[in-house]
């Protein structure tokens, strides 16, 4: 297959064939709206195919900058620790929005003129904290202790960290944003949303074929990237027109729209319905085709 590559398999801590692939998303009123999927080619692959070579920070940065959006949304945008970088950083400030992203332990982090190590003064400053917040993620209320500090970033210039502890965990992260004005209840319950990334790639995988092509062009499989991508935007349409038909509040903050095998189900109803309609349309026998639409209903 062209352009694969070894890759390090973090939950197995094993090393495999395959692909690296970029997703962005859009995450309003409880709402995941894919955006796009961006194949990662490495350097030497790059050349082979004559591509232009990207880094997927590159990549990163680009879909930023040609996201378009309806003017008068406060954007926020999230990323995990490999993408806090000032290429990332510098597209969501020309973009005008704020973001927020995981700082790895290892970073420097400068107030006044210390210089300190994220996960070791993370882990200070979390035991001398005694501030519990309840914060709603995407499905559950959980308990977080947390502590901010504002100061440098290699790279990034003046951030807030806030320091974030699950109760009855002993690990903590750092969340690196640019809006220091923002409270920490704010930034975790911000970079919680995050996770319904997570949750639409699994769909993706289950129900739309994320993974099961089999084909070798490059070519071939960004087209089977973009499908599957079409075809998840295609049942999330359907979902919001079945929540509005089923007139529930306008107001809420949050949509709950059905699952996914829900909603194919929906789609074959619909793409039937249309065959249907074509049929009779053209058909000089219409109370057959309605008999014969019967029995195959049943």
């Amino acid at each position: 297959m062209a352009a694969v590559g070894t890759l390090h398999h973090h939950a197995t801590g094993k090393y495999a064939t395959g692909y690296i692939i970029m997703k962005v998303c859009f995450y309003y009123r409880g709402v995941t709206i894919v955006a796009g999927s961006w194949l990662y080619v490495k350097q030497e692959h790059a050349a082979q195919l004559e591509i232009p070579f990207q880094k997927l920070t590159e990549l990163a940065a680009e879909a930023i900058q040609g996201a378009s959006l309806p003017m008068g949304f406060a954007v926020t945008v999230l990323f995990d620790a490999f993408y806090l970088c000032p290429k990332v950083a510098q597209s969501c400030k020309v973009k005008g929005w704020h973001y927020i992203a995981v700082g790895k332990s290892n970073r420097w982090f400068t107030i006044g003129a210390v210089k300190r190590k994220l996960g070791r003064y993370g882990h200070n400053v979390l035991r001398n904290s005694d501030q519990w917040y309840s914060i709603a993620g995407l499905r559950t209320i959980r308990r977080y202790r947390l502590a901010q500090r504002v100061g440098r970033l290699n790279g990034l210039g003046m951030v807030k960290v806030v320091f974030s502890r699950r109760r009855r965990e002993s690990k903590h992260i750092a969340l690196v944003t640019d809006d220091l004005g923002a409270s920490m209840r704010t930034i975790v319950a911000g970079y919680l949303k995050r996770w319904s990334i997570e949750l639409l790639i699994k769909d993706q995988k289950q129900h739309s074929g994320l993974g099961d092509y089999r084909v070798r062009r490059y070519q071939a499989i960004v087209r089977h990237l973009r499908l599957v991508d079409v075809a998840y935007a295609c049942l999330t349409h359907v979902a919001i027109k079945t929540c509005r038909a089923q007139s529930r509040n306008k107001s809420d903050r949050v949509l709950q729209l059905e699952p996914i095998s829900k909603l194919k189900d929906c789609i074959r109803q619909i793409v039937w319905q249309q065959n249907v309609q074509g049929v009779i349309k053209y058909s000089d026998e219409k109370p057959v085709v309605r008999r014969s639409e019967r029995l195959l209903a049943a």
